[in-house]
């Protein structure tokens, strides 16, 4: 059986100067894990990947893995209904601590994009 994770929050501060710095080294981490699609290091029954983070963190685990950048361009053109590649649309996703920021554009880009296909 994979052991339960059971953390407190002096363990994990011992290892930061303030608990800030903490949640946004965690943060970072998380974002990490989901941009590069790993798997948690450490083994446990969670799924819950903020306390998988955590706990890498608390185990000395935690690292970054690179993010390889990919394009990806979609936009269709009206005469035959069929896909073609713009380099207008790129969207490359960003993996800072404000990716969430840089997606918006891309959204509104899409729903335009929709919406003259639907008219």
């Amino acid at each position: 059986m994979e052991k339960k994770i059971t953390l407190t929050n002096e363990e994990l501060s011992k290892k930061f100067k303030n608990n800030f710095d903490l949640v946004n080294y965690a943060i970072s981490l998380a974002e990490n894990m989901i941009y590069s699609g790993r798997d948690a290091r450490v083994k446990s029954d969670v799924q819950n990947r903020a306390m998988l983070v955590l706990e890498e963190i608390n185990e000395g685990k935690d690292q970054f893995d690179q993010i390889v950048e990919t394009t990806i361009v979609v936009q269709s053109t009206k005469q035959d209904g069929r896909l073609r590649l713009d380099d207008e649309n790129v969207f490359k996703p960003t993996h800072h601590h404000s990716a969430m920021e840089e997606k918006a554009p891309e959204r509104r880009r899409a729903r335009v994009v929709l919406e003259e296909e639907l008219t």
